[in-house]
């Protein structure tokens, strides 16, 4: 569950869109009353393809972040103890 979030949600609806569209044929992709865009079960695939990536671009960008916010919390600042004065 960690690893779902709205862009892989949406990339495997589009997925399963594109699939659809490849088993019974692009008319089931177009608006009652247009032509058939032969082409639209390969733009449902791609775009499945983009979200998908999305998905996984953000999920290792929050990894990344939640490490680097760890690795600050763990190590010490600088020491604020120590005031440094000006040499007159």
């Amino acid at each position: 569950m960690r690893y779902l979030n709205g862009f892989v949600v949406l990339g495997i609806v589009l997925l399963l869109i594109s699939v659809a569209g490849m088993v019974y044929g692009n008319t089931l992709l177009t608006e009652p009353g247009l032509p058939v865009n032969p082409y639209a079960r390969w733009e449902y695939l791609a775009a499945a393809v983009l979200m998908l990536v999305n998905g996984v671009v953000s999920v290792r960008t929050m990894q990344r972040h939640a490490a680097r916010r760890e690795n600050a919390s763990t190590t010490d600042g600088p020491q604020r103890d120590a005031v440094q004065t000006p040499a007159p």
